[in-house]
């Protein structure tokens, strides 16, 4: 196993988790702090990444987003439009893949995986689809949980976002992932009881450093995670 720091926060705006996402980043290549997780939710955002389409996949004007609180961010990662908003647990593995292959493929997957895990805890199967822009985890036809991740000199940074008892009306405002109006779900929505992160939160971690091989020691709340960089 491969000892590694679990960083918990609340809700976080996305500049401020972007921000220490790539210093921790930046410090992992240097080889200057162990593998880091960090666990979070976001105030209300759709990032595109690398391939998202802008005019196709945000068809309304940016002050409708503004107009109801939600904030577009162009993020450097793989995939395309995703958002991230309260009720939805965001994971951010900040890993070194050096040790494990430096097997992308099999990151994605051992991710994949966790999410699939974590919701057979929660009585929910998911599943994976195969074809173009298809990664992630699905429940039937819904789409549950987004994978989009960056792999820098084999450091990786971005993650999943799962979405517990989030805002589903939001993902009728944009063409989300780029999948052509695909239906997305949440577990309460799923189990049809209510479910918050706190709850996912556990089963998640569990999960993660089972299929990561992790053994994680987590930071104080009170310390920031820029302050063991």
């Amino acid at each position: 196993m491969t000892g590694a720091y679990l960083y918990e926060l609340g809700v976080t705006p996305y500049g401020e988790a972007l921000a220490i996402m790539q210093e921790l980043a930046a410090a992992r290549n240097q080889q200057a702090v162990p593998d880091t997780v960090m666990l979070l939710e976001h105030e209300p955002v759709i990032t595109l990444g690398s391939r998202a389409v802008r005019d196709e996949e945000l068809p309304h004007p940016a002050e409708d987003y503004a107009g109801r609180g939600i904030e577009i961010v162009e993020v450097g990662r793989g995939g395309r439009s995703t958002y991230h908003g309260p009720g939805q647990l965001v994971c951010y593995p900040i890993l070194d893949l050096t040790p494990r292959g430096r097997d992308l493929r099999r990151y994605v997957r051992a991710l994949e995986e966790t999410v699939i895990a974590t919701l057979a805890d929660l009585d929910v199967e998911g599943h994976t689809l195969d074809g173009p822009h298809a990664s992630g985890v699905w429940v039937g036809d819904r789409k549950i949980a987004s994978i989009g991740v960056r792999c820098a000199r084999w450091v990786t940074s971005h993650g999943l976002a799962l979405n517990v008892d989030s805002d589903l009306e939001v993902y009728e405002l944009f063409d989300a992932c780029g999948l052509g109006g695909a239906r997305f779900t949440s577990i309460a929505r799923e189990t049809g009881r209510p479910v918050t992160t706190a709850d996912v939160r556990g089963p998640l971690v569990e999960r993660l450093a089972e299929k990561l091989d992790l053994e994680l020691e987590r930071l104080p709340a009170a310390e920031d995670a820029r302050a063991v960089v």
